[in-house]
């Protein structure tokens, strides 16, 4: 992709696109330093932490994607030039992963080397680099799932407002309830937030790859709903 092309898609999503990722991740940098300066734990300040890259950052770029989904005023052109809107769609989406991607990473590095990187008991006796590297699972996995369980939503329903508030729910019956996707064998492979709420658990690894290979069969069926030019073309109406 050129750097023209960069930039012109990220101007049509808007720069709020950027500074939302990034403003939660200051603002839960922010609040952790307010933490250690009141002396709260040192465990309760990782999970704050990991949850800012497990929770709260994939549930983002999820409604960031529905909101980029469900509304482009210029669909119709779109749809009559020489490459398909799937290709844009997922330049977009690309866009909204690569760059909360990029802020994750970034902070992990420092979580990790202050030692408030909350590890999962199942990779925690690994050497340092395996473990970072694996670690990162924590996050990825959401993140994809978010993203494409909010790209399906939205194709399907074509509603952005049902769309985010079913995300909400998922969100809501996960972190309330995660105890029963923690012991209920079928729950286990749905269990988004398994490091911030139950790192002992010993599905871990197998969970993480679980979640990403649902993300992958998300993709591949949003892939080919965004192939049908009348479902795109009744757009969101009602919520312009």
């Amino acid at each position: 992709m050129s750097f023209d092309r960069f930039w012109y898609e990220l101007h049509i999503m808007g720069k709020w696109v950027i500074v939302i990722p990034l403003l939660i991740m200051l603002g839960f940098a922010f609040l952790a330093a307010l933490l250690a300066i009141m002396q709260v734990s040192h465990l309760r300040i990782s999970q704050v932490i990991t949850a800012s890259l497990e929770m709260i950052l994939p549930l983002v770029a999820g409604l960031l994607t529905v909101t980029i989904i469900s509304h482009d005023a210029a669909t119709e052109l779109q749809l009559t030039m020489p490459k398909s809107y799937r290709g844009t769609a997922f330049i977009r989406i690309s866009l909204i992963v690569v760059w909360t991607s990029c802020i994750v990473l970034f902070s992990s590095v420092f979580i990790y080397h202050l030692r408030f990187w909350r590890v999962p008991s199942q990779i925690e006796t690994w050497k340092v680099l395996p473990q970072f590297l694996i670690g990162q699972l924590t996050w990825i996995a959401p993140l994809l799932w978010f993203v494409g369980v909010g790209m399906c939503l939205v194709l399907l329903i074509r509603s952005r407002s049902a769309s985010c508030a079913l995300l909400g729910g998922i969100w809501i019956i996960e972190a309330i309830f995660y105890g029963y996707f923690a012991i209920t064998s079928w729950l286990k492979p749905m269990f988004l937030f398994s490091t911030t709420l139950a790192p002992d658990i010993d599905f871990w690894l197998s969970n993480r790859f679980e979640l990403l290979i649902t993300t992958l069969v998300l993709i591949l069926l949003s892939w080919f709903i965004l192939r049908n030019t009348e479902l795109l073309l009744q757009g969101t109406a009602g919520e312009e």
